[in-house]
Order: C-alpha cells, then sequence, then structure tokens
C-alpha cells in the first residue's frame, strides 16, 4: 500500500498503564520525518491500560492501533499486533522501553545502511536513570547488552525483543512468537530466523531505557523462568542440545553437567541457599563486586534447579 508506514512499533502490554504511557509519550516525540505506527495489544489488562491507549491513539501525532484481547500471553499479543502491522518492518518493544528520541530514526538508517531483508537491527538498552539504582537490574539486564560492546554482527541468541527491528514477511515466514513459551521467546525465534538468514546487526545509538526496577525476588524468578523455559525449548528442538547447553541447560545424558557445575551445586545446596542470599546481601553492602559475583552464582544454581524440576516433570 502506497500509504503504508515505513515501520510499526510492535508492544504487548499487561498491567503497566503508566509505564505504558511513558512509553507510548516517548514514540510520538519521535525526532524523525519518516512515518510509523503505534500498534499495541492489551493483553487483558485489569488496570486503566486501555485508557492510555485510547487517550494516545486521540490525541497523539503518529497513528496508534489498540488492539484486546482475553489474557494469553505476550506472545499472543505480540503475533496479534504483528498481524495488524502495515509497515514493511517492525521494531518490537515491551511496554517498559522508552524509546530515546532519535531511536526509530537510528533503526530505519541502519536498516537503509545494511540493506536486505534478512537484516536485522538490535538496538541498546539500559536501565533508565530515573529509577532508583538496583544491582539486580545491572546484573540482569546491562550485563547482556556489556558483553556486546565493540560487536558490530552478533548471533541469535541476541535478538532481543525489547528493542529489535526486523522485516515483517522474513518475521512471518518464521512463523513469529512461539505462545508455549514464557520465556527465551525472542531469542528462540532468533535461531529460527538465523536458520532462514538474518543477519543480525548492532546498532548502540537505537537507545532504548528499561523502566522496571528490578528486585531481588524478581532476579531470582527470572532464574527460575529461564530455566523452565530451556527444558520446553529442547523438548520442542532437541537437535539444539549443544546450542542449548550454552545457554546453560544442564542434565542427564546427552544434555550432561559440567564439573564446574556440580561443584557449585554442592557448594550451594537448596538447603542453604537462603543463607547465601543473606550473605549475598550482606556483602553486596560491603564489597558490591564480591556481592555481584554471588548474585550470579545464585541466579545459575536457581536455574539449574528450575531445570532439574522441568526434566523431572
Amino acid at each position: 500500500m502506497s500509504d503504508a508506514p515505513a515501520l510499526s512499533v510492535i508492544i504487548p502490554t499487561h498491567g503497566r498503564a503508566d509505564t505504558l504511557r511513558l512509553t507510548l509519550r516517548a514514540f510520538d516525540r519521535q525526532e524523525t520525518d519518516a512515518p510509523f505506527e503505534i500498534v499495541v495489544c492489551d493483553d487483558g489488562s485489569a488496570d486503566h491500560t486501555g485508557a492510555v491507549i485510547a487517550r494516545a491513539a486521540a490525541t497523539g501525532r503518529m497513528p496508534v492501533v489498540h488492539l484486546h484481547q482475553v489474557n494469553s500471553g505476550a506472545n499472543v499479543a505480540r503475533n496479534r499486533a504483528i498481524d495488524a502491522a502495515r509497515g514493511e518492518r517492525l521494531l518490537i518493544v515491551n511496554d517498559d522501553t522508552i524509546p530515546a528520541p532519535n531511536l526509530v530514526a537510528a533503526h530505519l538508517a541502519a536498516h537503509a545502511r545494511r540493506g536486505g531483508r534478512h537484516t536485522a537491527i538490535l538496538g541498546r538498552m539500559t536501565i533508565d536513570p530515573a529509577l532508583p539504582f538496583s544491582p539486580f537490574s545491572a546484573l540482569h539486564h546491562d550485563a547482556s547488552y556489556d558483553a556486546l560492546a565493540g560487536r558490530e554482527e552478533v548471533g541469535w541468541d541476541a535478538f532481543l525483543t525489547c528493542n529489535v527491528s526486523v522485516d515483517r514477511a522474513f518475521l512471518l515466514e518464521a512463523g513469529g512468537f512461539d505462545p508455549r513459551l514464557t520465556w527465551h521467546e525472542d531469542i528462540e525465534l532468533g535461531e529460527r530466523l538465523a536458520r532462514r538468514g538474518m543477519r543480525l546487526f548492532y546498532e548502540p545509538g537505537a537507545l532504548g531505557y528499561h523502566h522496571h526496577l528490578l528486585d531481588e525476588a524478581a532476579y531470582l524468578r527470572i532464574a527460575e523462568r529461564e530455566g523452565a523455559a530451556l527444558v520446553l525449548w529442547y523438548r520442542k528442538r532437541p537437535d539444539l542440545a549443544a546450542e542449548l547447553a550454552r545457554l546453560g541447560l544442564v542434565g542427564p545424558p546427552p544434555l550432561g553437567t559440567a564439573v564446574r557445575h556440580r561443584l557449585a551445586d554442592l557448594a550451594m545446596p537448596t538447603a542453604l541457599l537462603p543463607g547465601w542470599q543473606a550473605a549475598a546481601r550482606a556483602l553486596t553492602r560491603l564489597n558490591p563486586e564480591a556481592g555481584r559475583r554471588v548474585w550470579r552464582r545464585l541466579f545459575q544454581r536457581r536455574k539449574r534447579l528450575a531445570i532439574a524440576r522441568a526434566l523431572a516433570a
């Protein structure tokens, strides 16, 4: 269609009305002359999310498409938004991704520079400076992007849908998001796209701010969700055992468990985990870097326990 936007911003949302308001406001203030649309799918929110989207649609400079569904999960919401999108390219973000003023322009410029329908662009994310400092936010979020510093092309395991753009038709050919996964659904899609020829380039100038404060309980809960998701992914694709092992999947043959993992598990038996957490809290106050090392070990231990439970189910 001749009036189709250059890009569609895809936002699934659930129960984060006030944060979503910030996200939509920042997208409406993008510094670009390129036409783009915002497609928001409300996944059965019980708060005033609907009113926030309706107001953005009524008052914003950019067109806002408002979809609503019975609570069915973020991946169903993403797929519905993608189906409704009219842009040739999709910019997939979360409802707590606050875009810098040039985010859309940076993604479009990167696509113009790289060319090709198999090209995807990963933008950078960092913690919103408006939030209080949390060591857990830095451990989980900033660390993922710090590892990409200085790299131009990255692997499919960096296809992180809090700030990534991709050709819409190419994504649909790969089958979209798997509704069965509730974690790692983005990199699972990235693996399928890579098998079809995707090249993923890192563009740190396409900056977004993560407006979500992560506390201790949420940080450790992510470990459990990662573990369960890896097992579900493995059962779906047992041929990916080696690749999933790189992401932390361990277990009985053919998966295997490294000696370092067995030693770490012996040092952190389940009964002593509350004590390890108390020690990590105290150590973080005295020596933040040493505390971070203990939290990382606790995260991996929780993840391996979740894997064991899922494999046994």
